[in-house]
């Protein structure tokens, strides 16, 4: 219980202080315990901060292995089911908004996050391109870069379920449109 305030306060504290501008004393005030009380929970500021940012880390990777598209999906289905990999990101962004602020909109953990996204999805995308889902003329690191430049944008907006439904629509008929198998 106390673990959990103590989580929950951080990642709001956190999220509207960003990380230098945060102190202990503006945590355990926001979750209602002592400093000793924070130190026995958490080593440091800097621990708990990582902490934060490798949970959402961890949950980002796992979406994004859930995303890798069968080889085996008709041509036909494919924006629907890219649709379908925008909206799960954008609700796992959604799900937390101030956990998703410090874990993939503010420094320090920001560029890091990004970066290991890029990679996690561009290991998607090579196989992806490898099973006949996307051409390959376009190498899978810029293809991810360009995934997550959308997730960085669209993420930022803050709509319900439907909204998010139709910007990852948008963003699956965009990205295959231009990644997505030649006709002719």
């Amino acid at each position: 219980m106390t673990r959990a305030r103590l989580r929950r306060a951080a990642t709001n504290v956190f999220a509207r202080n960003g990380y230098h501008a945060t102190k202990v004393s503006d945590i355990v005030a926001a979750a209602g315990v002592t400093q000793p009380t924070f130190y026995i929970y958490c080593e440091s500021k800097e621990a708990a901060y990582e902490a934060l940012v490798a949970a959402f880390r961890d949950n980002l990777r796992q979406i994004t292995l859930t995303n890798l598209i069968d080889p085996a999906i008709p041509q036909a289905e494919l924006e629907t089911r890219v649709a379908q990999s925008f909206h799960r990101f954008l609700d796992f962004m959604a799900q937390d908004r101030a956990l998703t602020e410090i874990g993939f909109f503010q420094p320090p953990g920001c560029s890091q996050t990004k970066a290991l996204m890029v990679d996690w999805v561009a290991a998607n995308i090579a196989q992806e391109q490898a099973g006949g889902v996307f051409r390959a003329d376009i190498p899978a690191a810029h293809i991810a870069r360009m995934l997550v430049g959308l997730l960085d944008q669209m993420g930022r907006m803050n709509t319900d379920a439907a909204g998010r439904g139709e910007l990852a629509r948008h963003c699956a008929r965009l990205f295959c449109g231009g990644v997505g198998m030649r006709t002719g």
